[in-house]
């Protein structure tokens, strides 16, 4: 994923002298400023005018985007501009607030027949873990459920009892990729390859996951439905070819709003939260555009789609779960009715669990310890991190667990008796025996630790993990996050005590009271079920037309109230 920089903050306003009718026009007196705000104007146009040619696209992109070795991107914005309304279609997103949308009641489900619903999911064991509870709840209600994701959680679905199908790409490979360039765009000439391919091969993977056999049993599988997440790339392409309805759930927003900018990028002003989605958007699609041709092509028989029009999260027409509580994140009010805000989706593990006898008796012999770990992250200098979170412990009085995971944390040069070292464990059984958490902010993580009433610190390495740290602290239940290039012993014994104020307690426990009597697993089987095109003829399953694919340069120039075959610009 890319992480952008867009510094939207205030320059110089141009004189009275040089607006004619709001038109920002060329005169003797202009500034630096003035020039510079209307060069990114023009870039920016430039960019999302569907007639310029994609040479011409990435040209542009380099005048008004700087690309940073490790990856990320920095925009300029200037931050006089005025916002008018970003018009996604169908209530979808709108400047205003929505009103007249009924909650969603998750003891009301629609009637509907048994579907065949395929799940194509990317990214990590914190990715898939929702979609494995959801998929469960949705074959208690009759329905067939397939899986489909990467080899290496073949067992864990299976052992859930869903149907597994393998995706192409590798989720160790894709997490050391992210780590290493901070985001989608790689940050030198040899990540190209890496990326590139791990992306095909997920791609090329999709149609098969819909439309073939069962591997193991061989039982025929037609998707009537396909429940995605956005990493999979080329889920709207499957869907349109198939003439199947698709909702797309996600771990962190993909909507465009005014509240907040989208988690893979850095906003400065509020003005400037809204073009934050289309500029993601935008950058991935240019970054993908001639695999997702290719796959349409050579897999799906359909056309290839020409320049931002085929823009992947730009189907307006197509619901959105969102899969967090509303009491960490309130549903913004520019989300209309196609968009659902569901609730965090827990998987109980814990139940069958047991405990390896030395850790329960690790833990019976003192107070409750402090969780740290970073999941399935590579970790680069884990050595030095180990040292940082021993000394960091050491210095506040307090015992720890270390989580070991693919970063290789742990190895001690001798034991400590205040340190315990361990393996996989289910985050739903071991947060409920730790005083406070401190991990990557990865969305899963993040709510099995305040579900369990535990103080957060967020250690973010990129993606969405700064946004989830922001919303932490936020809220009041953790530190400001610290990413994880700048952590140091210092930064993390603050972030301890920080954590063990009782009065932070106090309100992680109050989070954790209100998000107990949540069931996202619940709220996303209703949204699903809402949104599921009636029947509308004597077929069984209700099959909708696809609906029209719109360009981003109609959201960019709605955005911006500018037109962008025009050399005006609105201010």
């Amino acid at each position: 994923m890319t992480e952008i920089f867009i510094d939207s903050s205030s320059s110089k306003a141009p004189s009275m002298a040089s607006m004619v009718s709001g038109e920002l026009v060329t005169s003797t007196t202009t500034t630096a400023s003035d020039r510079r705000r209307r060069k990114v104007f023009h870039g920016l146009r430039k960019l999302f005018d569907e007639t310029t040619p994609l040479k011409k696209k990435l040209k542009w992109m380099k005048r008004v985007a700087t690309v940073k070795d490790d990856g990320t991107v920095q925009f300029d914005v200037p931050g006089d501009i005025r916002p008018t309304n970003l018009d996604f279609g169908n209530g979808v997103v709108s400047d205003h607030e929505v009103n007249g949308e009924e909650p969603l009641d998750v003891s009301d489900y629609q009637d509907l027949p048994p579907l065949q619903i395929v799940m194509l999911i990317v990214g990590t064991r914190g990715d898939v873990q929702p979609f494995v509870a959801i998929g469960k709840r949705l074959q208690d209600h009759g329905h067939r459920v397939r899986l489909a994701t990467h080899a290496n959680f073949r067992d864990f679905v299976l052992s859930a009892g869903l149907e597994f199908f393998s995706l192409g790409g590798d989720p160790k490979v894709l997490a050391e990729y992210m780590v290493k360039n901070k985001g989608f765009l790689p940050s030198g000439p040899s990540e190209i390859p890496i990326q590139r391919k791990q992306i095909k091969d997920i791609v090329f993977s999709l149609l098969s996951a819909c439309q073939d056999p069962d591997p193991d049993s061989n039982i025929p599988f037609k998707a009537d439905a396909i429940i995605a997440n956005p990493p999979a790339y080329g889920h709207t392409h499957v869907a349109e070819a198939l003439k199947v309805p698709l909702h797309v759930f996600f771990t962190m927003p993909w909507t465009p709003t005014s509240e907040f900018p989208h988690p893979l990028s850095r906003v400065r002003q509020p003005v400037g939260y809204r073009l934050s989605y289309q500029i993601v958007d935008a950058l991935i699609w240019l970054g993908i555009r001639d695999i997702i041709n290719e796959f349409r092509k050579k897999k799906l028989k359909l056309r290839p789609v020409t320049y931002l029009s085929g823009s992947y999260s730009s189907l307006h027409d197509v619901p959105f779960g969102y899969i967090w509580s509303p009491h960490l994140v309130p549903k913004p009010k520019d989300w209309g009715p196609k968009i659902d805000v569901v609730g965090f989706c827990f998987l109980d593990l814990a139940s069958n669990y047991e405990p390896p006898e030395s850790l329960v008796k690790w833990l019976a012999d003192g107070p409750r310890p402090i969780y740290v770990g970073f999941g399935s992250l590579p970790v680069q200098e884990p050595e030095k991190l180990t040292q940082i979170i021993v000394q960091a412990l050491e210095t506040t009085g307090q015992r720890g667990i270390i989580n070991k995971g693919w970063g290789g944390l742990g190895n001690l040069a001798e034991p400590k008796d205040f340190v315990y070292l361990l393996d996989n464990c289910p985050h739903d059984w071991l947060f409920l025996q730790c005083s406070a958490v401190v991990h990557h902010g990865g969305a899963g993580t993040t709510a099995a630790g305040l579900k369990a009433a535990c103080p957060t610190t967020v250690v973010p390495f990129f993606g969405d993990q700064p946004f989830w740290g922001e919303r932490v602290h936020a809220r009041g239940v953790g530190p400001a996050p610290i990413p994880a290039e700048e952590l140091t012993l210092e930064k993390l014994v603050d972030a301890i005590q920080f954590m063990l104020d009782p009065k932070v307690k106090e309100k992680a426990s109050e989070l954790a009271d209100a998000m107990r009597n949540e069931d996202g697993v619940a709220g996303a089987v209703k949204a699903f079920h809402k949104h599921f095109p009636r029947k509308t003829s004597d077929s069984d399953i209700p099959i909708p037309p696809t609906p029209p694919v719109r360009s981003s340069i109609f959201s960019f120039r709605q955005w911006f109230g500018c037109s962008p075959f025009s050399h005006n610009y609105q201010i």
